[in-house]
């Protein structure tokens, strides 16, 4: 987070490799991990200086993305191309995922897993949601930030009129630009009985 960014602006300077280092010198010392953030019509990605386990919390902590040196690769025709910056509403991502080590194993608590996928405009997600033991999924989700973390998750979405599978590890994904949350199978999940909608122009 550079300084200039203004209260409920999250500022991360990416760059486009991993070899390469641009980071201020606030974050040098952080791991390089590679970030990605999907909206509607278009995906943004690059490396950047970044804790991974604090990623959920750092996303529901600020209401806009002020990304800079980023690549933009647009949905509509799959052409990607350089920007210097970009801001971007928090509720206009469908999701955001970045690699990187597992969190702090001090701060984790005891979780039941359940398979759920999650369909937002032309995006379908996959993996797996945490929720405490004996709750429900779907009502945990009510009651927790908008931006949800699932792990061995997936993502299928469309690109230049090819369908495009990613296996993340971890994925955030806004809650509040879903079309629909359900509990599945893990037969669904990761045995292909899911499948993403065709192409379309969404309404908001």
């Amino acid at each position: 987070m550079l300084p200039k960014s203004p209260p409920g602006r999250l500022h991360l300077v990416l760059q486009p490799t991993s070899e390469e280092v641009f980071e201020p010198d606030a974050v040098s010392d952080a791991p390089l991990v590679r970030f990605m953030a999907y909206g509607d019509h278009y995906r943004v990605f690059g490396w950047v200086g970044l804790y991974a386990d604090r990623l959920t919390d750092l996303l529901n902590a600020h209401d806009e993305l002020h990304l800079a040196e980023v690549e933009i690769e647009s949905l509509e025709d799959g052409i990607t191309q350089s920007v210097e910056e970009i801001v971007i509403r928090r509720r206009e991502l469908v999701a955001v995922h970045a690699t990187g080590p597992r969190g702090d194993a001090a701060r984790r608590q005891r979780t039941q897993t359940h398979p759920i996928a999650v369909q937002a405009g032309n995006y379908l997600i996959g993996g797996h949601l945490h929720a405490d033991p004996g709750a429900d999924p779907i009502a945990s989700v009510g009651s927790r930030p908008a931006m949800l973390p699932l792990t061995d998750a997936w993502i299928e979405y469309w690109s230049g009129g090819e369908r495009k599978h990613h296996a993340t590890g971890t994925i955030i994904v806004n809650r509040d630009d879903a079309d629909w949350i359900r509990v599945v199978t893990d037969e669904d999940l990761f045995g292909g009985g899911l499948r993403p909608s065709s192409p379309s122009v969404r309404r908001r």
